[in-house]
């Protein structure tokens, strides 16, 4: 499964950026000192409402997107043959998540 990640010079301006390929989800978070992380959850809701499924780091430098890239890739080809979590398992995670966002407050409103 190819995925596509920005440049680095585009990283390596402060931005970070999300992805998907098949059922895997990924944000590849604002690069710091220690390079640029990159967090997993299996789809197909957004990161709020999904349990982390994996979380790495690689260095800010080519060789690091590279192997980020690989590692992505070979992240969703084994996702997509052996998710980690059922269909009703991911809905029912979205589903306690969203109910916890709702307080009475809001509910009137």
């Amino acid at each position: 499964m190819a995925i596509r990640l920005p440049t680095l010079g585009y990283l390596k301006n402060g931005n970070g950026w999300l992805g998907s390929a098949g059922a895997l989800r990924f944000q590849i978070e604002k690069p710091d000192e220690a390079g640029v992380t990159v967090v997993l959850w299996q789809g197909p809701f957004s990161r709020p409402y999904a349990q982390e499924i994996g979380r790495e780091t690689f260095p800010l430098d080519e060789a690091g997107l590279a192997a980020l890239t690989r590692f992505l890739e070979d992240r969703a080809q084994a996702l997509a043959e052996r998710p980690v979590f059922t269909d009703a398992e991911t809905t029912a995670y979205y589903q306690a998540k969203k109910r916890g966002e709702l307080s009475p407050q809001k509910a009137e409103g």
